[in-house]
């Protein structure tokens, strides 16, 4: 099965800032590209441009300006003055500023094999003159920024895609956030961003719920990195069709009441755009153009404990994550969401 994924930054890319990729290829595939770009169009300018080549195990990567490809740079490069270190599970956790530009601790090793078909994982780091660049725990080049960070505002992953499983957006300097960074296989799909929420903020997942018509998946967002839930979105299919939403009360994840009304309105292997507003005292829901519900925050200022979110799915249903797209109304109740859950309404 192919897809693509496609979707728009949470805030503007910064220096110390740390990009992590998980996605799968398909079986056989040639190629698979990653596009940090100033929009979702296919001939968007893009400050880097990362080509995964499986037949020759090789990261090419460039930069479109002004319309234009530049000159593309193909080896790896274990003479960079980037160090690495990396641990429990090829998160980057220790950054210095070192000679004009931001540096990562850690072993150089060439580009190691990978075989199309599995999952693999990629980091960039941000400094302030080159995207740093691990593939598979293990630095393999860098790339220098030829343009204003800015004008990076979209990521696309393309061509022989399979499954996306993570594109997290984090701050490593001049502190984490989120504080903990660690890599987790157990979700299905995860989103982070690298600075707490504003009121008005609005997030917008498209996905194609497929496989057993008799699973579920459950929206996640968690508190600081912890497991405790602020939100706990879970549509059930067949038989039940509802949509429980609930949050953890206490440090001991224990669930509240359930809040079940709204009706259903997902429907298996038909793609759904759903819009979730962040507003002062609530979180918002629409779907497909439709306010659905809404869930109260538990916690005063909700928000500043919010990094982001991840998908769980349940009982053998799966979840082809299309886009993800952030989008800042200036709205603090977020009156008007719901356009952007609009199938033909799109944010570039």
């Amino acid at each position: 099965m192919l897809t693509t994924f496609a979707g728009t930054l949470s805030c503007p890319v910064a220096i110390g800032h740390i990009f992590h990729i998980r996605a799968k290829s398909i079986d056989d595939a040639e190629r698979l590209d990653i596009g940090f770009q100033a929009d979702k169009t296919n001939d968007s300018d893009a400050l880097l441009h990362l080509s995964i080549r499986y037949e020759d195990q090789r990261i090419v990567r460039n930069a479109r300006l002004g319309g234009q490809w530049q000159q593309p740079e193909q080896h790896s490069d274990p003479s960079s003055k980037v160090l690495q270190r990396i641990v429990t599970g090829a998160t980057f956790c220790f950054f210095h500023m070192c000679a004009g530009d931001l540096k990562l601790i850690a072993n150089i090793s060439p580009l190691p094999p990978h075989p199309p078909g599995k999952v693999f994982t990629v980091y960039i780091l941000v400094g302030d003159q080159q995207f740093h660049i691990a593939f598979e725990g293990s630095h393999v080049c860098s790339f220098p920024i030829k343009g204003p960070l800015a004008e990076v505002k979209s990521i696309t992953i393309t061509k022989d895609v399979h499954q996306v499983l993570c594109v997290d957006h984090r701050q490593s300097f001049p502190f984490p956030f989120p504080a903990l960074q660690s890599e987790d296989s157990s979700y299905y799909f995860s989103n982070d961003v690298p600075k707490p929420f504003l009121p008005g903020h609005i997030i917008i997942l498209t996905a194609i719920p497929f496989g057993n018509p008799r699973g579920g998946f459950i929206l996640k967002f968690n508190e600081n990195g912890s497991k405790k839930q602020a939100l706990h979105f879970n549509p059930r299919f067949d038989p039940h069709y509802v949509v429980v939403r609930n949050s953890h009360a206490s440090d001991a994840l224990d669930f509240r009441q359930e809040e079940r009304s709204g009706g259903f309105p997902f429907i298996i292997d038909q793609q759904f755009k759903l819009a979730i507003g962040l507003a002062e005292q609530e979180f918002k829901f629409a779907i497909n153009g439709s306010k659905f519900e809404t869930y109260t925050y538990k916690n005063n200022r909700q928000l500043d404990v919010l990094n982001g979110f991840r998908i769980e799915c349940t009982n053998g249903l799966q979840l082809e994550v299309t886009a993800v797209d952030h989008y800042y109304s200036g709205v603090p109740n977020c009156d008007g969401f719901e356009e952007y859950s609009d199938p033909d309404v799109d944010i570039m």
